[in-house]
């Protein structure tokens, strides 16, 4: 099913006072109507130029129902032109800058908004990539989001609730949000700074009543035995993890579509994949692959649209494909671009005993959330190279090139045979 459906920035956001964005991660109102938040937004390009009016985040609204035939923005956050959204400047005490990472809308109203704090985009951390202060919460009690405050941290009794990049908060730097429904608990999905290499995606969650309250957190973890359950104060153990070694989890986004809940991150080299679950904690399916480097060259930021179905969903993807023979002007492509895809898929990829053994026999079933003994999702990592292709390539949508996930999974990296790849003819006009 997988097709590219439109482009969403450019031309559609020009008339909001911006073409250059990324991200795209998209929250539903409690109104109906959905917000889409924007990162590091220019005028007409990232690369250094005159004029090009720095702003992240940005905010758009979009209410139109038939988003399979194209998401259309209705306004901008803060007026005609979409204005950087929270109270802060480039450089200052709050880093370099501030990334969006997700928006909820709290059942008594208030919105709520996580952002990371760049410390240095130079791939300085352990894991190989750019460093953060923080994850910084933020708040707006207005009916539409309009203006936004720094969140209080009630125990310690001042401004500024962050998760500091360090203990368990380290694993929540990047961080989506969902409420699951029927229960009053706000579910964070995190990682570490950046795209740390062989790190996975972590699980906490909080009463939506007491956000601000820092003891209250909880997280989801497994003990020496391998029991999963959540405790106050962690730890917290991976839930996920890259499926090829020495790779990376990307930007992440968590959503609730019919029912189960969905994951869309960027899955190293193989690409942009989904996965889902039918609670919180799990069990998850395989990864999914729906767009891939190939179809999509220097993708990140998959993110799920909540108007989407399982059979039929809408995946928001960036890309920054650059020219390194042009050091003064590099861009060749910044924004973001709407993809179909399909989200269905099953916990049970084989049939054949042995690889469900080396795997760790991972039921099709549900976790228990009060206590959990086992893998929360098939170890594929334990197959051989071979049979961990052939898998991938039976999970992922029928539209990917099978041959891009061979490649990726027996050689470590993909590559692009087309004519002049990184050429503007592949991305369409500006």
């Amino acid at each position: 099913m997988t097709r590219l459906v439109k482009t969403l920035t450019y031309d559609e956001t020009a008339r909001f006072g911006f073409r250059a964005t990324d991200l795209g991660f998209t929250a539903q109102t409690n109104h109906g109507y959905c917000i889409t938040i924007f990162g590091d937004t220019f005028n007409d390009t990232p690369d250094p130029a005159p004029d090009q009016d720095w702003r992240s985040p940005v905010g758009l609204r979009q209410s139109n129902a038939d988003i399979e035939n194209g998401i259309i923005w209705d306004n901008a956050i803060s007026g005609a032109r979409a204005e950087q959204m929270l109270p802060y400047r480039h450089f200052r005490g709050d880093g370099i800058t501030q990334i969006p990472n997700d928006l909820i809308h709290l059942p008594d109203g208030r919105y709520m908004l996580t952002t990371f704090g760049v410390r240095d985009w130079a791939n300085a951390s352990r894991g190989g990539s750019w460093t953060t202060w923080n994850s910084r919460m933020w708040t707006s009690t207005d009916a539409h989001g309009e203006n936004w405050v720094r969140s209080w941290d009630v125990e310690a009794n001042h401004v500024n609730f962050d998760f500091p990049n360090g203990w368990e908060w380290s694993h929540f730097q990047n961080n989506s949000m969902i409420m699951f429904p029927g229960e009053p608990w706000v579910y964070f999905y995190g990682t570490n700074e950046g795209r740390w290499n062989g790190g996975g995606i972590h699980l906490m969650r909080v009463n939506w009543t007491s956000m601000w309250h820092r003891s209250t957190y909880e997280f989801w973890g497994a003990d020496a035995s391998g029991t999963w359950a959540w405790r106050r104060g962690g730890n917290t153990t991976p839930i996920l993890i890259p499926t090829l070694p020495n790779n990376a989890i990307g930007e992440l986004c968590a959503q609730v579509i019919d029912g189960r809940v969905v994951l869309a991150y960027i899955d190293g080299i193989l690409g942009a994949v989904t996965r889902t679950s039918p609670r919180p904690e799990g069990l998850w399916t395989g990864p999914k692959v729906q767009v891939t480097g190939i179809a999509a060259p220097a993708l990140y930021a998959a993110a799920i649209h909540p108007f989407s179905h399982l059979g039929r969903a809408q995946m928001l993807l960036s890309q920054w494909p650059q020219n390194p023979l042009n050091p003064a002007a590099p861009t060749i492509w910044y924004g973001v671009k709407q993809w179909e895809v399909s989200l269905e898929g099953s916990l049970m990829f084989t049939k054949n005993a042995r690889m469900l053994e080396d795997t760790g026999n991972v039921p099709d079933g549900i976790v228990t959330p009060e206590c959990y003994r086992g893998y929360l999702t098939p170890q594929l990592q334990n197959l051989e190279r071979k049979e961990l292709a052939e898998v991938l390539i039976d999970l992922a949508d029928d539209d990917v090139d099978p041959d891009c996930i061979n490649q990726a999974v027996t050689t470590d990296e993909i590559e692009d045979t087309r004519t002049s790849p990184a050429s503007t003819n592949n991305f369409g006009e500006k």
